[in-house]
């Protein structure tokens, strides 16, 4: 739509390019290895948050071209039975918005995640996730490990850069993670109801009273483990609870016979099927 392009243009044009130097906080790394999560106050300025708040609506607008797959309304249900906008995502944003790629919560974010897996930033790769809750939506995000989502074929160093453009709450719905449980591989997961036509995953052996709640402020972030177990509540207030979420990883190696996770090509299988007739129908 000719329309939703020229506010993506104009959005571009007038991006914040105020620098902000932030450094780990003492003891963070010890933290990360150790839990498999951390945070830090302050990532970027509040110039920034206001422009992608604006960018943020624009992706979840209707009109706007992004890669097939990219923006799911109801995360918690059917890809063929959407119940509109509940637990929304976008993924690689950036491919829309090439701008995202020259913000200072990039730039951090990648060099304090590189620092946090003892990584050179020039051979880290990255890509952005976009999530959002709606107002007064009762259900949470099940618990699972991100590289459960992730191709079995390789093996994985990578860690979450997750910043929320709203309050972070207990009550909107903030992260809760399980310290250590990164440090014990890839659990089982399987979908909701046996269904790997909806897009989440879960993790039924979690025990809920280990995990740690992990409020964060607006403009600050939380780093974790893409082994470290995590969900989250749902969001009882009034107000929107968006988070922009970018995803740092080492080049995943090749393994020489994949790893047994057969919730992804259930998931493979359904995705080509969805894809496919969505395009017969176009």
């Amino acid at each position: 739509m000719p329309e939703v392009e020229a506010e993506i243009s104009a959005l571009m044009a007038r991006r914040p390019v105020r620098e902000l130097d932030v450094a780990l906080p003492a003891g963070a790394k010890t933290e990360f290895w150790a839990q498999g999560f951390t945070k830090i106050d302050r990532i970027t300025t509040d110039e920034e948050i206001a422009w992608l708040r604006e960018v943020y609506d624009v992706l979840f607008s209707p009109g706007v071209e992004l890669i097939p797959g990219a923006l799911v309304r109801d995360v918690t249900t059917r890809l063929d039975a959407q119940r509109g906008d509940r637990q929304s995502q976008v993924l690689r944003p950036e491919w829309k918005f090439r701008d995202l790629k020259q913000t200072t919560f990039w730039r951090n974010g990648r060099r304090l995640v590189a620092e946090l897996l003892e990584l050179d930033p020039a051979e880290m790769e990255g890509w952005g996730h976009m999530v959002r809750k709606a107002p007064h939506d009762s259900e949470g995000l099940p618990w699972h490990q991100d590289e459960a989502f992730w191709d079995p074929n390789f093996d994985y160093l990578a860690a979450s850069c997750w910043m929320p453009l709203d309050p972070a709450t207990v009550e909107s719905g903030c992260m809760s993670l399980v310290p250590g449980s990164h440090l014990s591989g890839i659990r089982p997961h399987a979908y909701p109801d046996g269904d790997a036509q909806v897009t989440t995953l879960f993790c039924p052996d979690v025990d809920a009273q280990a995990a740690t709640p992990h409020p964060i402020p607006i403009g600050g972030a939380s780093f974790h483990h893409c082994r470290t177990v995590h969900g989250s509540g749902p969001n009882t207030t009034a107000q929107v609870r968006r988070a922009y979420i970018n995803e740092w990883q080492k080049k995943p190696a090749k393994r020489d016979t994949p790893a047994d996770r057969p919730w992804y090509w259930a998931r493979e299988a359904v995705a080509r099927e969805h894809f496919l007739k969505a395009g017969a129908d176009a």
